[in-house]
């Protein structure tokens, strides 16, 4: 009898494990959506040849005033000196330069749009009622990766042209930020500023403990949006930084508690901690960047674990980071 309870608990421990590692592979196959990235850059640059102005701002009418002042900073379209300022655009050589590589590297987006559509559909399976943003292309002059407007997401596919691009080498890029300058980033950064965007940090004590579990909150999204993602791909990291991490973590965790730095509120223990690094200040050059924010995810993780009647939708609402760490038993 003893032999056939043990064999019952082994058992359930195995179900209870099978349930966690599955628990965000949900099936979205009944789910119609198909969706499309509006290549405003070609569209922008069609310009030069045959293009009407006024045939690109009927088509691109939020896109071209987003672009026009946010993005390039050429103005409002009102002023009556736009034509000439974006005439000046249009022909500059090194934006024709970058123009025409993009060309090259991105003949389609047929691999991110069937990425994307995956991802979204996960989005409608865990919220049916949120609306799919309109995705489109640009090229930024090499600023921001990723433009969030009301209903719009822009990527500009000049900062994903590959690593070993000769154009981000010129601009003195670091290494480790070029790494993640690739294609394949597309998609899990369009999903990663959507999830971003809709679940803006709300804090309290404005800590690091609270941006730690904040990020491990969106990434966890993230990871519910891509449930193929390994972790360190969630994370931008290698294999091997992952593995260090996992080796380290009950040492990481102990240095933040010891040195008081879990509930610091200096801004420098952001940088430390959250931002992006080639490694974490204060921590072996082994180690990756950002760990406090994989710290977060596995905090985030144990809460969930814990709670196996905690929905996404009820993780995501959550901004009580005081109380998802403390119930997560999280205990390296």
């Amino acid at each position: 009898m003893r032999r056939l309870a043990l064999c019952m608990l082994l058992g359930l421990a195995c179900v209870f494990v099978a349930c966690q590692s599955n628990k965000l592979k949900v099936d979205v196959s009944n789910i119609e959506l198909d969706i499309k990235i509006d290549r405003f850059e070609k569209d922008l640059f069609a310009l030069k040849k045959d293009g009407s102005f006024n045939e690109l701002k009927e088509k691109y009418p939020k896109v071209l005033k987003l672009y026009s002042e946010k993005v390039i900073g050429l103005g409002q379209l009102e002023d009556p000196n736009f034509p000439l300022y974006l005439n000046k655009f249009l022909n500059d050589s090194t934006m024709n330069l970058v123009a025409d590589r993009i060309d090259s590297v991105f003949p389609n987006l047929d691999s991110q749009e069937k990425e994307l559509t995956e991802g979204f559909k996960h989005l409608k399976y865990y919220y049916p009622n949120k609306t799919i943003p309109k995705l489109f292309s640009q090229l930024s002059g090499f600023n921001q990766s990723i433009v969030v407007d009301e209903g719009l997401i822009g990527v500009s596919l000049d900062k994903y042209l590959g690593k070993d691009c000769d154009f981000y080498a010129f601009l003195s890029r670091p290494v480790y930020l070029r790494e993640n300058m690739s294609p394949d980033r597309i998609a899990q950064d369009i999903l990663l500023a959507y999830g971003l965007t809709e679940f803006p940090f709300k804090a309290k004590a404005q800590n690091l403990m609270e941006q730690m579990i904040y990020q491990g909150k969106i990434l966890y999204f993230l990871q519910a949006l891509m449930p193929e993602k390994a972790e360190y791909d969630i994370m931008k990291y290698s294999p091997e930084d992952l593995q260090w991490c996992v080796n380290n973590e009950t040492l990481v965790w102990a240095f933040l508690i010891e040195q008081k730095h879990l509930f610091s509120t200096e801004s420098s223990m952001l940088r430390n901690y959250i931002h992006d690094a080639p490694f974490t200040t204060g921590m072996p050059q082994e180690s990756p960047g950002r760990i406090g924010t994989w710290i977060g995810l596995q905090i985030v993780k144990s809460y969930m674990t814990k709670h196996l009647e905690i929905s996404l939708q009820d993780l995501m609402a959550n901004n009580d980071y005081a109380a998802i760490l403390r119930e997560s038993a999280y205990q390296p």
